[in-house]
């Protein structure tokens, strides 16, 4: 009964979506638990209560250290992987929650519709791409999050629901769709720098989309 529960799930779901998401939780606890003594003491005084902060709204540990993104480490000195990691970083529990739900909604539909290897490319490459233009735009700026890759998604998915994409009919929720527009409108409101961030992405999303044929109804 648990393994039908579990394909079930996958299927779903997608399975390059879930293991994203699934990285991106244990990516947090981790990131939650091995943290210096030095960065605890900035947090609070007491060290259940760091580390608690730290979980809830930080990326103080040790992998938000070597993983998080920013034009200096980046381009400065040389640590490419950032590119990629600092998607898999987040700055708390809350706003790693919100981002999984998005990924898990909107993803779910890309992956059916393209197939699981071709979104699993298509979403890193876009979202490095968008990584390194915004290294360029904001030299100052250190970043985590799986935000840039989980909008590429959504400008997907408006293409799709735009066209009436069967795939898109079948999968996405209504509740799922209001969630969405939700996390966009408030994800573009967090100021300037995040907002040319997640909208270049979605550019980007839109673009794939309109390159994709619509696929009819089924019979």
């Amino acid at each position: 009964m648990e393994k039908i529960k579990k394909q079930n799930i996958v299927e779903r779901y997608g399975i390059i979506n879930i293991t994203v998401a699934a990285l991106c939780v244990v990516v947090l606890i981790v990131n939650s638990i091995i943290v210096s003594e030095a960065a605890l003491n900035q947090l609070a005084s007491n060290k259940y209560a760091a580390y608690l902060l730290n979980f809830l709204a930080g990326c103080e540990g040790e992998l938000g250290t070597i993983g998080s993104m920013s034009r200096a480490k980046v381009f400065g000195e040389g640590e490419w992987w950032r590119l990629l990691s600092h998607m898999y970083l987040h700055a708390g529990v809350l706003h790693m929650l919100f981002n999984v739900f998005a990924l898990l909604f909107a993803g779910k539909v890309v992956e059916k519709r393209i197939g699981s290897l071709p979104y699993l490319l298509l979403y890193h490459i876009i979202a490095v791409v968008n990584a390194i233009i915004m290294c360029l735009i904001f030299p100052e700026s250190t970043s985590v999050g799986a935000s840039e890759g989980i909008f590429a998604m959504i400008g997907i998915v408006c293409i799709m629901k735009l066209r009436k994409d069967a795939v898109c009919s079948e999968n996405l929720k209504k509740g799922e769709l209001i969630y969405i527009i939700i996390f966009a409108v408030l994800s573009l409101l967090l100021g300037a720098e995040s907002f040319v961030t997640h909208f270049v992405a979605f550019v980007f999303g839109i673009v794939a989309g309109l390159l994709l044929k619509k696929k009819p109804e089924r019979e």
